[in-house]
């Protein structure tokens, strides 16, 4: 889990575009998407989860609705 803030371009509630590692990449598509509740308990919002193929690779990223900030969580190689 990488779980770093990223920039990131979305229309219609989904991502279309982010930055990482000071490249932007095109989303070609995505293949999933899922809310996590996390620790409720502890305070923690929902996130949105996104698997999707971008570049060469394929890439999982979140949105933290509490924070309205997104992040990279998993890089598939």
């Amino acid at each position: 889990m990488i779980q770093s803030e990223i920039q990131v371009v979305s229309a219609r509630n989904q991502p279309i575009r982010f930055q990482w590692k000071r490249q932007w990449y095109s989303i070609l598509s995505i293949e999933d998407d899922w809310v996590d509740t996390g620790e409720w308990w502890n305070g923690e919002g929902e996130k949105t989860f996104y698997r999707f193929f971008a570049g060469d690779g394929v890439f999982e990223i979140y949105l933290d609705e509490k924070e309205k900030a997104w992040h990279m969580y998993r890089v598939y190689d």
